[in-house]
């Protein structure tokens, strides 16, 4: 089959198509013809040689994909999967490539009415931005949101989710044609970080909602927003952290803070969980959000889909920060 490979570690200039050994499927596994796949940031990392994927999986890059059954492991009709099935899923390596294999628990069949495309861009960002803010901040109804990064395939995601979930989502992005969108989404609040400190108007948009200060930090930026996250959090605060883009530190954490306002802070990665949470996280997103999708709540967020050979034109433009929304390969 053909897959994205790498001569080494490095820039786009390393990456190349190549042809590699189709993966045999293990008994709690299918093997899934890909049609398309998403890319993520996380993506680009592995190739910097940043984030290697978790034991056990395969070296070759992507974390999601969308396809067709085509080979079914012992266990695969437990979770109601035959050949043949159209199926998008969550991998923990290997989507880059023309067939891909997958965990049982972590397949599901695609939204009536969805394509290819659209399935592909659904996975990694709203499996992700589901686990931040259900399973672990434990989102409710009348909850403040704020989500950083806003335009990013995770953060147009969250908005969505939060939206979904009946609670009040604010955000940061870095351009106006950014934010417009993510009004779009559901945004209550949009404020470009670069004109300035954005503490203030999230403030007073918590204030006039009767709260001390927004319920859920969403956080995707890490050492540059550590002051005004914990400033920001009200009391009883949840404060989540899945990627550390301005930098991992955090000398400027309070913990005085943390205690005054009973903060819990949590850092937390989707792709090293071990299966069996990962069939429970799809589980429950299948009960609580999969049907937003067909009946118009929820929506695949796409901003370009390039052919199989220019991946390397993709992680280009993700690292462009150019995104709004996800980045989709089509290979069928």
């Amino acid at each position: 089959m053909r897959a994205v490979l790498l001569k080494d570690f490095g820039d786009i200039s390393n990456m190349y198509i190549g042809e590699t050994a189709v993966p045999k499927p293990k008994d709690d596994e299918v093997l899934i013809k890909v049609h398309a796949f998403g890319v993520n940031r996380a993506d680009t990392s592995q190739r910097q040689g940043k984030y290697p994927p978790p034991p056990g999986n395969s070296d070759i890059m992507g974390l999601e994909a969308a396809g067709e059954i085509v080979q079914l492991g012992g266990e695969a009709k437990q979770f109601n999967l035959k050949v043949g099935d159209q199926v998008m899923t969550l991998v923990g390596g290997g989507g880059y490539a023309e067939y891909v294999t997958a965990h049982v628990g972590c397949v599901m069949h695609i939204p009536k009415g969805l394509s290819m495309i659209e399935a592909a861009a659904i996975p990694e960002t709203f499996l992700t931005a589901f686990q931040g803010l259900r399973t672990i901040a434990h989102l409710k109804k009348d909850d403040i949101v704020l989500v950083h990064a806003g335009a990013s395939g995770v953060g147009t995601a969250a908005i969505q989710l939060v939206k979904l979930f009946g609670a009040h989502c604010c955000t940061t992005a870095g351009s106006e044609k950014k934010l417009e969108y993510c009004k779009k989404l559901g945004a209550e609040v949009a404020f470009n970080y670069k004109q300035g400190p954005w503490l203030d108007t999230i403030k007073k948009f918590a204030t006039d909602q009767n709260k001390d200060g927004v319920d859920i930090v969403y956080d995707s930026i890490g050492k540059d927003y550590i002051e005004q996250n914990q400033e920001v959090l009200g009391t009883n605060g949840r404060w989540v952290v899945y990627s550390t883009q301005s930098g991992a530190t955090a000398d400027k954490l309070s913990l005085n803070i943390l205690m005054k306002k009973r903060i819990q802070l949590t850092g937390t990665v989707l792709r090293a969980r071990p299966k069996e949470y990962k069939t429970e996280l799809v589980k429950n997103f299948k009960e609580q959000a999969l049907d937003g999708f067909t009946n118009g709540t929820l929506k695949c967020v796409i901003d370009k889909v390039f052919p199989f050979e220019q991946v390397a034109d993709a992680h280009a433009y993700i690292e462009a920060d150019k995104t709004m929304g996800k980045l989709v390969i089509q290979i069928l």
